[in-house]
């Protein structure tokens, strides 16, 4: 059963065009106070970079998936925000924790950095280290666009991360082969149907896929699609949440989508929104702890 789907905004509002969005940092700042005055039973508190984070397993049946490619672990980081709330101390320790998952494959759906494209340095330093057995890939989010999101994604390229800007890769393990699906993040003057149709220009439409996409605003055009999973982040699982109901997330998230954290299903498509590593406008989570998520193909 999908969700009861909460008032979205138009989504056109939420990305800033060449800076950092003030409107959506006030908002985040001022629903902080508030949850000052609200009784939370058994608050988890977690300054990001504290060894307080969860690592998510969750087996996900992709379709078309052959039988040799079952058991594929695909290890997901979101939202790490390097800069004034994540430095690369913190990172050389995330790395090393997804080092000892050895993953298959490690995706990474956007948001590298906070604000400012020098923060992609100590990141590329760090995430450099990761081992995959089939490779890195990434798409851009929201906050790469804020200062220079070419150079951060030169960066990244240069750390052996795949970025994948509205094209595809083909990853061919044990004789079978799995489509990766990367669109640029989707914001002001960006349309998903546009950006997905040039990522999959001559892909064969049988192989399993899986699609990059950090804002999960569009899980149902996905699925029109016939894409198999999509990960994605940038809600931060809503980074401040009062409680967890009827399988919804009551935190200010949902004033910006119906999916802020977990495993949604349309049709045959299924979507995984991480709540990330990183934190963003403030140095705070409340009932969310940071999340590296094992996604095993089955």
């Amino acid at each position: 059963m999908n969700p009861t789907p909460p008032i979205i905004p138009d989504l056109s509002s939420l990305r800033a065009s060449g800076g950092v969005d003030e409107g959506r940092r006030r908002f985040m700042r001022n629903s902080a106070a508030a949850l000052a005055f609200v009784s939370v039973p058994n608050p988890i508190v977690t300054i990001n970079g504290d060894e307080e984070y969860e690592i998510v397993h969750k087996n996900v049946k992709l379709p078309r998936l052959p039988k040799e490619l079952r058991g594929l672990r695909v290890v997901v980081v979101s939202d790490i925000h390097s800069g004034p709330f994540m430095d690369k101390a913190q990172m050389d320790r995330y790395v090393t924790r997804i080092n000892k998952l050895k993953p298959d494959l490690v995706l990474l759906p956007g948001d590298f950095v906070s604000n400012r494209r020098e923060e992609i340095e100590p990141l590329c330093d760090a995430f450099q280290k990761l081992e995959a057995r089939h490779g890195v890939y990434g798409c851009t989010g929201n906050h790469d666009y804020f200062d220079d999101a070419d150079h951060v994604v030169n960066e990244l390229e240069h750390a052996g991360v795949r970025m994948l800007r509205d094209a595809h890769a083909r990853i061919e393990i044990k004789g079978k082969e799995l489509a990766l699906i990367g669109v640029d993040d989707i914001g002001q003057g960006a349309e998903f149907h546009a950006s997905f149709r040039r990522a999959v220009d001559g892909l064969d439409a049988r192989l399993p896929n899986i699609l990059l996409c950090h804002k999960p605003y569009h899980l149902e055009d996905a699925a029109d699609y016939g894409a198999g999973l999509i990960v994605s982040g940038h809600t931060h699982g809503g980074q401040l949440v009062l409680a967890r109901a009827f399988g919804l997330v009551f935190s200010i998230a949902l004033l910006i989508s119906k999916y802020v954290e977990g495993l949604y299903r349309v049709d045959a498509t299924q979507m995984y929104v991480t709540r990330g590593i990183g934190a963003s406008a403030i140095n705070l989570r409340v009932n969310c702890p940071p999340e590296i998520t094992v996604l095993t193909l089955v």
